[in-house]
């Protein structure tokens, strides 16, 4: 019998899911809606995360006559979201560059908006074209993030897939 590769799945799962993911990103973009950072639309970007690494486990799971480890499900699921953080990037790239250039800047403005009404101090007698120029350079951080965060989440709930998933048999 010949073994089953978490690769494949790493690769095909994590590609439609991060496709998932960039064309609810897009929806967004053509409802004007991609500049409001809400609770609701994190909660269904991890949704969709979480239930590309699950399917995904799940699958590995059913095809490898019903044996998962725990090992095999970190990969796994640390695996699914690299590739879609790298996808997430590249299309971050493509919106900030092409798409909408000047897309940091209205980010910068409604972000000093926001925090004028709410933390009036924290700008320390800031205008907008200051607060802008300060935190530009801080926006390139905007890509580390992405891989960062997606793969630490998709890692830390990939354990706790794991833990629930795993096989008692399998190491």
């Amino acid at each position: 019998m010949e073994e089953i590769n978490t690769k494949r799945y790493i690769i095909e799962f994590g590609a439609w899911t991060g496709i998932t993911l960039v064309s609810f990103a897009i929806m967004l973009f053509f409802l004007e809606a991609h500049y409001e950072n809400s609770t609701s639309t994190q909660i269904i970007n991890a949704l969709i995360q979480f239930s590309g690494i699950t399917i995904a486990c799940l699958a590995f799971k059913k095809a490898n006559l019903n044996k998962i480890s725990w090992g095999e499900t970190r990969k796994i699921g640390t695996g699914i979201s690299l590739i879609i953080a790298i996808i997430s990037i590249f299309y971050t790239l493509i919106l900030t560059n092409f798409i909408e250039p000047d897309y940091m800047n209205k980010v910068l403005e409604l972000s000093y908006y926001d925090t004028m009404e709410q933390y009036p101090e924290a700008l320390a007698n800031m205008d907008l074209n200051q607060y802008i120029e300060a935190s530009m350079p801080w926006t390139k951080l905007t890509y580390p993030f992405i891989l960062f965060f997606s793969v630490l989440f998709g890692f830390v709930y990939s354990v706790i897939l794991g833990l629930f998933i795993k096989s008692k048999n399998a190491s």
